[in-house]
């Protein structure tokens, strides 16, 4: 197996930013089968068990957040379901109202080739409420997904960093 790291580069024309990536290969692990086997249909494509709220822990959702979990500057967070169909977007947003009391919105999206698809929406009160749920789980250099560990305050030049406000301080010691 190659186990070469690679970086490569490539321009960010919407914001014009130069973004970095790191590339390299996993190993698989024959123990873990049997979770790959719940998301994996005959064929190998992905899909979405009609049980997943059976397996659904503050953990696995703070794993998803930093995996598929998008920043939305005003508070709240995306969950990238680009890949699902709208039926298996439901069970999972279905799944975060019994699991976690999360209402949240379905966003559809429009890609460049005119496709829809659609995103799962958690609004800033119901992430607020979660997140000293999920904050133990999620690796501190993730926490912006949930706009957690960085404060800002407005001065006359835009936005500046500054220290961590109170409430997350309180959301980062639980």
């Amino acid at each position: 197996m190659d186990e070469t790291v690679r970086t490569y580069s490539r321009q960010d024309v919407r914001y014009n930013t130069q973004n970095s990536s790191l590339y390299f290969r996993t190993q698989s692990i024959e123990e873990l089968r049997p979770l790959a086997d719940m998301f994996l249909d005959e064929a190998g494509a992905k899909h979405i068990p009609k049980n997943i709220a059976e397996e659904f822990t503050h953990r696995s959702l703070a794993f998803w957040i930093m995996d598929d979990g998008q920043q939305v500057k005003r508070g709240g967070v995306t969950l990238c379901t680009d890949s699902f169909e709208l039926e298996e977007v439901n069970i999972l947003k279905e799944a975060l109202k019994l699991n976690f009391n999360l209402d949240t919105n379905i966003h559809h999206k429009k890609s460049k080739n005119g496709s829809i698809y659609e995103r799962i929406y958690i609004p800033k009160a119901g992430l607020d409420e979660i997140k000293p749920s999920i904050i133990p789980h999620i690796h501190d250099s993730m926490l912006y997904k949930i706009n957690a560990g960085v404060g800002f305050k407005q001065n006359t030049e835009g936005f500046e960093s500054n220290q961590e406000s109170e409430m997350e301080i309180d959301l980062i010691d639980t």
